[in-house]
């Protein structure tokens, strides 16, 4: 059990959150009742996706927000925004300046150096539409504002915000728009609404312009922006998606077809399973990529990798399994890229995406898995786990093969959604 998760069970016995929301439909606490829990406050409260939030949080339905300095609410409010990495679309190529020394495109994983890179690149004034500057960044103060939001059973429920604090990643100015930005250089299936309201309610009041809310989720090397809109300024759930624009800095994206990931198939070697690294336990393989970009900056420990995604640190130790089954990773006194590693890393987008598919079809449950696709558009989940059963002498017995059959077929997944000629 993580700290948060422990901490926010004793607060829930100690403050009877749950009855209270049963009765009178949500639960004010404060950051000085958090505090009892022995966590600062900001720990025990920053949960910018889903699957970041505590475990009694998400059993119950619950989501929690700021109202004002040093107080927030718990309730069961729809409170978070799915998006999906849509590899259908177009991805536009954007240079840096030639004079641009200090970023490397191949190496971002700041989440500032990935907005001046689309400010500086044209991204952003593409999107827009019109010349702009950055303006606003940073930690302030929200005003005061009231608003409307949807509860688990649709019903909505009014909030009144009084001076609570808010953080902008960066906001750009033009002559009749004003854009405001998150930004994430790691996949997120979903992301807190409030990271883009609070500021778009905040600077409504102040600026007659037209507001653009922008998520920005960079995932390897591409630059998805997920442009949206509120219908109603004052419901929270009323954010609509726009549309989406998808750029690449400084190399020309070439799409993987299936004759190449046909190519690796008709090429690849078996490797020997590699007993001492456990068999993959981690179903999103964007997350796998985007670790491997991190441990490409610095080398890092397992706590590091929990703090930056945000999750516990047996999740974390489930991913770094998985990159050092593939063999890019290695453990020395933190985890860093192995050679191999590196050498991918150094290549473009679309033959680092070939190397790593060769690399996991060289492992047999993973091949037979995709050639099950290929040949019938879907998956046999039972032959898939015989085949991990077979191959792995650690694994003895068909029900543990089964559940490992999730993290191949996810894998395999993200190996077809490369390529756009699936549908």
């Amino acid at each position: 059990m993580t700290k948060n998760n422990k901490a926010w069970n004793d607060l829930f016995e100690k403050f009877n959150i749950i009855g209270t929301i049963e009765t009178n439909g949500f639960f004010e606490i404060t950051a000085d009742q958090i505090k009892e829990s022995g966590r600062e406050p900001r720990l025990m409260t920053k949960f910018d996706s889903s699957e970041n939030l505590p475990s009694i949080f998400a059993e119950n339905g619950l989501a929690i927000l700021p109202i004002k300095r040093g107080s927030y609410i718990i309730g069961k409010f729809q409170n978070y925004q799915s998006v999906e990495l849509n590899n259908d679309l177009d991805v536009e190529t954007k240079y840096l300046p030639d004079y641009i020394s200090t970023i490397d495109y191949s190496n971002i994983t700041s989440e500032l150096v990935s907005l001046n890179s689309a400010y500086i690149s044209g991204m952003i004034e593409d999107i827009v539409g019109e010349k702009v500057i950055p303006t606003i960044q940073g930690r302030m103060g929200t005003g005061e504002f009231s608003y409307q939001i949807s509860l688990k059973d649709n019903n909505k429920f009014d909030i009144n915000v009084q001076s609570s604090q808010m953080e902008i990643d960066g906001s750009y100015e033009g002559i009749s728009k004003f854009v405001i930005f998150e930004a994430k250089n790691h996949y997120m299936k979903d992301f807190i609404i409030r990271q883009l309201y609070y500021p778009y309610k905040a600077w409504k009041k102040i600026t007659s312009k037209d507001i653009i809310p922008i998520m920005l989720i960079k995932h390897d090397n591409i630059f998805n922006f997920f442009i949206y809109d509120f219908l109603d300024e004052n419901n929270y759930n009323s954010i609509k998606l726009k549309k989406i624009k998808r750029y690449i800095l400084d190399e020309i994206y070439n799409p993987i077809e299936v004759s190449d990931i046909q190519n690796i198939m008709n090429q690849v070697e078996f490797v020997k399973e590699d007993r001492n690294i456990p068999f993959p336990q981690a179903n999103s393989f964007y997350r796998v990529l985007d670790l491997i970009n991190e441990l490409n900056n610095q080398e890092l420990s397992a706590s590091d990798i929990a703090n930056i995604y945000e999750f516990d640190v047996r999740q974390a130790n489930y991913y770094l399994s998985a990159v050092q089954y593939l063999g890019l990773v290695i453990k020395d006194k933190n985890y860093k890229l192995s050679e191999l590693g590196k050498q991918i890393m150094k290549m473009n987008h679309k033959n680092k995406n070939l190397a790593i598919i060769g690399i996991i079809l060289s492992h047999k449950p993973f091949y037979c898995a995709l050639e099950q696709y290929l040949t019938a558009f879907e998956f046999d989940y039972s032959e898939i786990a015989n085949v991990i059963y077979n191959s792995r002498d650690e694994i003895n017995s068909t029900g543990t093969a089964e559940r490992r059959t999730s993290t191949v077929v996810a894998w395999v997944k993200w190996i077809i959604e490369l390529t756009t000629v699936f549908d």
